[in-house]
């Protein structure tokens, strides 16, 4: 006779000596991870808690291109970042010879130009095969690195005031140099690896396995609470809010909208742009109708 403890309430099973399929199913005990479905638990196992809910593939693709976007313009933050403050250091004399308005309007110029920047090349990389763009001598992609490279040049001459930036040269410095550290240091920082430089080292890759993985997380948490996609979009979304206002403080966190390369110094929107003109409009019309009442203006 072949006695048999339950595994779960969920899973009960009659045994016979003759019953070889019931003996086969105690035999596949281990978990098997569905990754259709993303169904990363069965009732076989109490390590995840029960099945209670199972996305469908338009789900887990929703969720999928959320988390996609979410870590590649997380990753571009913290590009974009680094990136500035290598600018503002390497420019510091420059800004010290402007006036505090001139040096702030510039600052904030340069840190849109930053964030643009950086957003166009991670886009151009994450939206193409990770062999499509040519790897040069480093482990990043030439795209990115030149992308940033021309930047660094540009706004260093900017600050320094010259109209022909191709020219500029910080005092014999390799500016690729001081690119290729600046972007190996954030992405070191961001995806938690210590070399960039080891061998088959490939950014689209290690973002895709990141992807994964915090995919298989977010369901596993909410697939116990019968949630759908909007609340595992909205756990996305506040959790990066969380990460910008912690990593890069309440000033760009004021300002930062889902899915947006920013940076320390945030980034002004053009429809907040466009509203204040538009304020600004109102203003004077209502400051004409006044003084137009008062007698001030001419009938």
């Amino acid at each position: 006779l072949f006695l048999l403890a339950t595994p779960s309430a969920d899973t009960a099973f009659s045994f016979s000596p003759a019953c070889h399929s019931c003996i086969a199913q105690c035999n596949r005990m281990p978990t098997m991870e569905l990754f259709a479905m993303e169904r990363l638990h069965d009732p076989a196992t109490v390590s995840y808690g029960p099945a209670e809910h199972v996305y469908s593939l338009h789900d887990i693709d929703v969720i999928t291109q959320k988390i996609t976007d979410d870590e590649w313009t997380g990753l571009g933050t913290v590009i974009a970042e680094t990136m500035f403050e290598t600018i503002l250091d390497v420019g510091d004399d420059g800004l010290r010879q402007r006036g505090w308005v001139e040096r702030m309007s510039l600052t904030n110029r340069i840190a849109e130009e930053v964030s643009s920047a950086v957003e166009t090349s991670l886009y151009k990389i994450r939206s193409q095969p990770s062999n499509a763009f040519v790897q040069g001598p480093h482990a990043l992609p030439e795209e990115l690195l030149t992308s940033l490279h021309t930047l660094l040049r540009h706004e260093l001459g900017t600050i320094i005031g010259l109209d022909d930036d191709l020219s500029f040269d910080y005092n014999g410095r390799d500016l690729s140099v001081i690119v290729l550290s600046s972007v190996s240091e954030a992405i070191e920082s961001y995806c938690g690896i210590t070399n960039i430089n080891a061998p088959f080292f490939n950014l689209s890759t290690e973002m895709e396995h990141r992807i994964r993985d915090r995919r298989r997380e977010l369901l596993v948490k909410h697939s116990k609470g019968y949630e759908d996609v909007n609340n595992v979009k909205e756990d996305i979304e506040k959790s990066r809010e969380v990460w910008v206002r912690e990593v890069l403080g309440n000033r760009a966190a004021r300002n930062y909208e889902f899915g947006e390369v920013t940076t320390k110094a945030g980034n002004e929107h053009s429809h907040e742009k466009e509203k204040r003109v538009r304020q600004g409009r109102q203003f004077k019309i209502l400051n004409a109708l006044f003084q137009d009442l008062d007698g001030v203006l001419m009938p």
